[in-house]
């Protein structure tokens, strides 16, 4: 769900009105109360207008009375309406701004504002995109356990996998296994493949239960008589690999789904940590903390090394320092990571979400920035010479316009994997491999690490000098060179230099607030809150504090 779509957002043109409506037919009890306590009173004040501006009368919107602004307040930062005992203290004197004070932990004694952090995670939805469920590409389609619905015994359903280990695409026979000396299962002729039999596991997804597995997917050697690591993508297709004990290295639909909700429930925790702690927004952006529940735990120690087209590897985080193996661990487990990363703009959700630098580096710039890129209204001629022999999009015609600016701001992710979440570190990858400029990737001999993470190939003479180097270099310029080094930390540092992030962030959430764009007029009150927002140490908190107890939210409609 978008924040568009958020009930009791006020987006999607209901503005503050219809919020109070919606608020008002939501609840049950308490709803019904509220509506009859305000059956004989107005929700807004008149509209008036004020003559004491340069040229003339202008229409000043009603202001919401108290009762209505209550409803406004415990929907904007709760997503519930006031309860009974809430609208009696109302009644009793208690003003609607000492609710703000409670609601969002500021005021002495407060609890924690979990539901106002469960609020801001929810909003932080429509900036970050965190839906990456249909990313399955973490692992190899090769390895996808599932279950023969007739005979409820477990395989590699991939036809290729099968033949490897039988000779033809079939699963197993239905019948216990037999094992020769040397402990591999053996096999009889039928329909003239080599077929096994099943034999008994406790599934990691689920220890107490017993299911049927094809012998040969069951296998648990580590490697295989060609000296293949069995749990990693080389060993896709090696008749002596299985899927590791307890099938550790093997995942089904469920699985696929719990680990990828487990990446977006991680981004989601990160958030919800900065309001709950009270640190300043941009840490957001740049922190060392993240969360891991079993099923990431799982990942990370048996399934990031047999990934499909993308990729986790070199993991980003020190997996040996994982502690528990139960898949089925819902606990969460606060970890700090290495010193590059940079809070959301490199958890594996943005990564994956976001595939490639361009696109990372765009929706920080409209996220964060209030930066959209947008293309020239002319576009780019289908027959222009000049643009079809320019393979730097910073000086191809109709392409600069953008990437002369977004070239270089991607180049902040240069050594994070596209098509991947992985930290190539530099130690390990240089900028410059000899053997990666040497080899070719169009005659086969080109390395993974040189085919996925160097330029293997210059289909013009322009991009011959970058041969061998790492593909963020490509094109770049030498100023900006230091950007790959920085990460996108130097990026939130610029931001916050030069009032950019600041102006946005205090944007960001007064038009999440009130409902609707800002006006020109409302100029002058954001940059107040921006100022006030810098003076309290970026706290998110407190940014909201300032604009639902301003006027501007009082009367936005």
């Amino acid at each position: 769900m978008t924040d568009a779509q958020e009930p009791g957002s006020g987006r999607a043109g209901q503005g503050r009105r219809g919020r109070l409506v919606m608020g008002m037919l939501g609840g049950v009890v308490v709803t019904a109360l509220i509506v009859a306590a305000t059956l004989g009173a107005s929700l807004l004040t008149p509209s008036r207008a004020e003559c004491d501006e340069p040229g003339g009368c202008r229409e000043v919107e009603p202001r919401l009375d108290d009762h209505a602004y209550l409803r406004a307040l415990s929907l904007d930062l709760r997503g519930v309406v006031p309860t009974v005992e809430e609208l009696d203290a109302l009644a009793g004197g208690k003003a609607p701004e000492a609710f703000v004070d409670e609601w969002l932990g500021l005021a002495p004694g407060a609890p924690p504002p979990t539901e106002f952090a469960e609020r801001v995670v929810r909003r932080h939805g429509a900036l970050l995109w965190p839906n990456i469920e249909n990313v399955d590409q973490i692992f190899h389609f090769r390895r996808s356990l599932s279950r023969n619905s007739t005979t409820n015994i477990w395989d590699q359903s991939a036809t290729d996998t099968r033949r490897s280990y039988r000779g033809a695409g079939v699963t197993c026979l239905d019948e216990p296994a037999t094992f020769g000396a040397d402990g591999r299962p053996l096999t009889r002729e039928v329909d003239g493949a080599q077929r096994e039999g099943w034999v008994e596991v406790n599934p990691y997804w689920d220890p107490s239960t017993t299911i049927k597995v094809c012998a040969f997917d069951a296998q648990t050697a580590p490697v295989s008589a060609l000296g293949r690591d069995c749990a990693s993508r080389a060993a896709i297709g090696d008749a002596a690999c299985g899927c590791g004990p307890d099938l550790a290295w093997c995942p089904t639909f469920d699985v696929r789904r719990a680990v990828l909700g487990s990446f977006r429930g991680d981004v989601e925790r990160r958030i919800a940590a900065n309001i709950l702690e009270d640190e300043p927004y941009h840490a957001l952006l740049t922190s060392r903390r993240a969360f891991v529940n079993g099923a990431l735990t799982h990942y990370w120690k048996h399934q990031r090394n047999s990934f499909d087209s993308v990729t986790l590897v070199p993991a980003s985080i020190d997996v040996a320092a994982l502690s528990g193996t139960n898949f089925r661990d819902s606990d969460w487990r606060e970890i700090e990571l290495p010193a590059e990363h940079a809070g959301v703009l490199t958890s594996p959700a943005f990564l994956l979400r976001f595939q490639t630098n361009r696109a990372r580096a765009a929706r920080f710039y409209d996220a964060f920035l209030c930066q959209p890129f947008q293309p020239p209204d002319t576009g780019i001629a289908p027959d222009d010479p000049v643009a079809a022999q320019q393979p730097d999009v910073q000086l191809r015609p109709g392409c600069n316009y953008c990437h002369a600016q977004l070239e270089p701001a991607a180049a902040h992710w240069g050594r994070w994997t596209q098509q991947g979440g992985a930290y190539l570190d530099p130690a390990d990858f240089p900028e410059f491999q000899a053997e990666c400029a040497a080899c070719r990737l169009d005659s086969g001999t080109c390395p993974d690490r040189c085919r996925l993470h160097y330029v293997t190939r210059a289909l013009t003479p322009a991009e011959e000098p970058y041969l061998g180097r790492l593909r963020a270099y490509e094109f770049l310029r030498p100023e900006h060179r230091a950007y790959i080094e920085e990460g996108p930390r130097g990026l939130v540092r610029d931001g916050l230099a030069d009032g950019r992030f600041t102006d946005c962030a205090t944007r960001r959430a007064a038009e999440w607030l009130v409902g609707r764009p800002l006006r020109e007029d409302e100029e002058a009150w954001t940059r107040d809150l921006a100022l006030r927002f810098s003076a309290s140490d970026f706290r998110y908190r407190e940014l909201v504090r300032a604009i639902v107890t301003s006027e501007t939210y009082r009367r936005a409609l």
